[in-house]
């Protein structure tokens, strides 16, 4: 991205899930990206949970590779998905009829190491094989001051491993597969507060100074005023989750079939299957706000956001497989060079996804609901939820595209394509959580939330 004009990245959740944005299409919550990335010629697997996630270039998927092409505008008449932004093409290394191979090896500071070994292997004149492993680890940047949980965020920790064999049947034919497989652990990232609005002017919500809004917006700037000379630094911050992380494992099989039919077509066939799972806890929106709001809030510790996986399902878990027919001609005296395709993606979760998220609550076992509310208006209210959301996505995509270019002179062509895609999305869900309110006029207790309607202590749904 540093080196290509309108090429951003968006890693809000951290280097590990991170997503590519073209010309301003960029993939927010619970939306699909607009950018597709493809690996040896397959779009990455589908992941989808309650934030961005899944979709791109994972932990892992940038060594021995071949090259890197970006693809701006449109893209689906040539090959692949349909996809509004453009698309990123990872082209890894194929195996070659020499023995060879290399080891490489980094250190840096945070405690940063890194081996990645790749060895090429001719087995025969006609059967080829490459296997490569990417090990990277590192602390993270982001030092945490609060003396809860871990002692930096943003750090790395993964591990990549790729095997590719290359058979060629006969001088006309040829078969390639390859296989990827990737894991992460890491702290996750944090975000902290940058800026706030001190008088609340130019703001529907505050703008009003409403009591509703109003100490929210105070407490923001209470917590950016922390910073600075004699305070945090800016990479200090501070998490209230005592185990925060973010865990993915994903792995991909492609198999693709070249039959040189003429010299002047050639019929592709590119066949794929892959899994892609994560389980995250962290706190959504960044650091935690220091409260400290005369006759509204006490000067204490508030987590805003903090998300959970569910007690034995992840918040993403989903199977992809492709199937994409291609035909690549040229006239006689190549003239006209043209593309046609049949395209087929099915993605489907590898069971029930589920999120818990607490809001405005300290959570020791979310779970059984061992949350504390925060009491405000001398505790007289309060305010804390917990929420449980069961999410799930299935895609079925069928589509036909072709497209041709003709030279009318050496320096002139015309180029025209065209794609018809039958794509169908389904979602279930559900949801459950507590409220927040007044409990009978009375205190609301430490040891655990209300629901409106109930009692407290008591969890009705």
């Amino acid at each position: 991205a540093a080196y290509t004009p309108s090429l951003a990245v968006n890693s809000r959740y951290g280097p590990d899930k991170s997503s590519f944005a073209i010309r301003g299409f960029s993939q927010d919550l619970n939306t699909l990206p607009s950018v597709g990335v493809y690996f040896a010629d397959v779009v990455a697997p589908r992941l989808n949970s309650n934030i961005t996630s899944g979709n791109g270039a994972g932990p892992g998927s940038m060594f021995d590779l071949q090259n890197v092409q970006v693809l701006k505008g449109p893209q689906g008449t040539l090959f692949g998905r349909n996809t509004t932004g453009g698309s990123i093409l990872l082209v890894p290394r194929r195996p070659t009829d020499r023995l060879e191979g290399y080891v490489e090896g980094t250190i840096g500071n945070f405690d940063a190491r890194r081996v990645q070994s790749v060895l090429n292997l001719p087995l025969a004149d006609t059967f080829k094989i490459r296997v490569g492993i990417d090990r990277y680890k590192r602390d993270g940047y982001l030092r945490n001051r609060s003396g809860i949980g871990p002692k930096s965020f943003n750090d790395i920790d993964y591990m990549a491993a790729r095997f590719g064999m290359l058979a060629e049947l006969t001088p006309d034919l040829e078969n390639y597969l390859i296989a990827t497989y990737a894991h992460s652990d890491t702290n996750g990232y944090m975000g902290r507060v940058a800026v706030c609005n001190r008088n609340g002017v130019g703001t529907s919500r505050d703008g009003n100074l409403s009591a509703a809004t109003t100490p929210f917006r105070i407490a923001g700037c209470a917590q950016l005023d922390r910073y600075g000379p004699g305070g945090l630094g800016f990479h200090d911050v501070l998490g209230t989750n005592p185990n925060p992380y973010i865990r993915s494992r994903t792995w991909q099989v492609i198999n693709t079939t070249t039959w040189k039919a003429s010299d002047t077509l050639t019929v592709k066939n590119i066949a794929s299957y892959g899994e892609a799972r994560e389980r995250y806890s962290f706190n959504l929106s960044g650091d935690h706000a220091l409260l400290n709001v005369p006759g509204l809030f006490s000067n204490t510790l508030i987590p805003f956001v903090t998300t959970y996986p569910g007690p034995n399902k992840p918040q993403g878990s989903q199977w992809s497989f492709t199937e994409e027919l291609q035909l690549q001609g040229r006239s006689g005296d190549d003239r006209l060079e043209w593309q046609a395709g049949l395209y087929y993606e099915k993605s489907a979760p590898l069971g029930s996804q589920e999120q818990w998220t607490s809001v405005f609550a300290n959570c020791t076992d979310v779970y059984t609901f061992r949350c504390t509310p925060y009491a405000i208006l001398g505790g007289a209210f309060a305010i804390g939820n917990v929420s449980i959301a069961r999410n799930n996505y299935y895609f079925d995509n069928k589509a036909v595209y072709a497209q041709a270019t003709y030279k009318l002179t050496e320096q002139l062509a015309l180029t025209a394509g065209g794609r018809w895609t039958w794509d169908k999305v389904r979602t279930t869900g559900d949801g459950v959580g507590t409220g927040n309110g007044l409990t009978n006029g009375t205190r609301v207790s430490p040891n655990g939330l209300t629901v409106f309607g109930g009692q407290a202590n008591q969890l009705r749904c």
